[in-house]
């Protein structure tokens, strides 16, 4: 199965608003704050919850289909570049903190 294919799955899954493969809409996301590089990602996932992330991960190891995790897509350093052939699963929708563990912070 390619990226496309597990979009259909995706869709069915989580929704069709979340799970964007319109190439004009693709290209939104083609580079992170350093402009310098882009790639195109064959799709991309508006989650929303961390069932939603876990999900898309999942679906992406059972069928050897690259993902790059992003936030904002701020970050200055090509962190958060896409796969031509994976999926970008973009999370700057999850705005709400569930925990603060502040015994193990660093």
């Amino acid at each position: 199965m390619d990226a496309r294919a597990l979009a259909a799955q995706l869709r069915r899954t989580l929704g069709e608003e979340l799970v964007i493969t319109d190439q004009q809409r693709l290209r939104t996301y083609e580079c992170d704050g350093l402009a310098h590089y882009k790639v195109v990602p064959a799709v991309v996932v508006l989650a929303e919850t961390t069932q939603h992330v876990a999900t898309v991960v999942r679906a992406c190891a059972a069928n050897g289909i690259p993902f790059v995790a992003r936030g904002s897509g701020t970050g200055l350093s090509g962190g958060a570049l896409p796969h031509a052939d994976g999926v970008l699963i973009v999370m700057s929708k999850m705005r709400q903190v569930l925990e603060v563990d502040r015994d193990n912070q660093r």
